[in-house]
């Protein structure tokens, strides 16, 4: 059977990823230089207690080996896999693992593998994982897979909502100026990610306005396949989730609704406080429930 890999800026609750055989990688994250492994050794909540405390936190690829190790021990056991990366525009990840990929690939000829570039991150990357591990168990051969995951790659939306504005300008993604009157005027973006790339959508005064926001913006994008399961990530606030979720059941009707925390490598960037829904624009030849 195919093998599904990730790293930990997927979001997905540990049982789904158990229930899947879904393998993780850790990234990095620094506090005061001192290394940690995502989802290992740090948690969300403790990079949220380092950053009030004003220190401001790193993050970094995973470790070159671990991925590599975790490559042959598919190889060795002529398992074939494919490694869902976290999209190119945000880390060097899945240029790396590309070329572990490739040193294995002479040695192990028989054994197909794939990385994938994301375009994406977070519970979208989950979502997408999800599938490819779900196409696997049904009997799904290795290329029609591949060729399934690159078009949910490409019709995935992540529509979220920051409630700190400092971290976005930390990142360049808004000015200073902007950033101080933002939060002047409780100003909450809503930002969605385009080609892998992270955007401003709009920008809502008011945190009830951001999240009807959300669920209009969601209602236009998945009128095209409303049966599916979406993900709900949050960053600290776990109520701020499901008020989203009450929202979404009531306009949109989703049943399936995925909640979970934001992983820390994620929420290093992020910050503190904030909520993001994740769907597919557009359904996929294959898709199971």
């Amino acid at each position: 059977m195919v093998r599904v890999i990730v790293d930990s800026s997927c979001d997905l609750p540990d049982e789904l990823l158990e229930e899947y055989k879904i393998k993780s990688v850790s990234q990095r994250v620094y506090l005061n230089d001192r290394e940690y492994l995502d989802k290992v050794t740090i948690n969300a909540k403790e990079v949220y207690e380092a950053m009030k405390k004003g220190i401001i936190p790193k993050t970094s690829l995973p470790r070159p080996m671990e991925i590599y190790s975790l490559f042959k021990q598919c190889c060795q056991k002529g398992n074939d896999f494919i490694y869902i990366a976290l999209s190119s525009k945000f880390s060097g990840t899945y240029q790396m693992a590309v070329s572990l990929m490739q040193e294995l690939q002479g040695q192990y000829g028989k054994v197909r593998m794939e990385v994938i570039d994301s375009k994406s991150g977070s519970t979208a990357i989950g979502l997408i994982a999800l599938q490819a591990a779900k196409l696997a168990r049904a009997g799904l051969g290795f290329d029609m897979i591949v060729r399934q995951i690159c078009e949910l790659a490409d019709h995935v939306e992540h529509i979220f909502m920051v409630q700190d504005l400092s971290w976005l300008i930390r990142g360049g993604r808004i000015s200073r100026t902007e950033g101080i009157i933002g939060s002047l005027l409780n100003i909450k973006p809503i930002l969605h990610v385009r080609d892998g790339a992270v955007e401003i959508l709009e920008k809502v005064r008011g945190r009830k306005k951001a999240l009807d926001s959300i669920v209009n913006i969601m209602e236009e994008r998945i009128k095209d396949f409303p049966d599916q399961t979406i993900g709900i990530s949050y960053a600290l606030d776990p109520d701020i989730a499901y008020e989203m979720r009450d929202m979404i059941r009531q306009r949109l009707g989703v049943k399936n609704i995925i909640i979970n925390e934001i992983g820390a490598a994620l929420a290093s960037h992020l910050g503190i406080g904030g909520v993001g829904v994740f769907f597919f624009n557009r359904e996929p030849d294959f898709y199971m429930e």
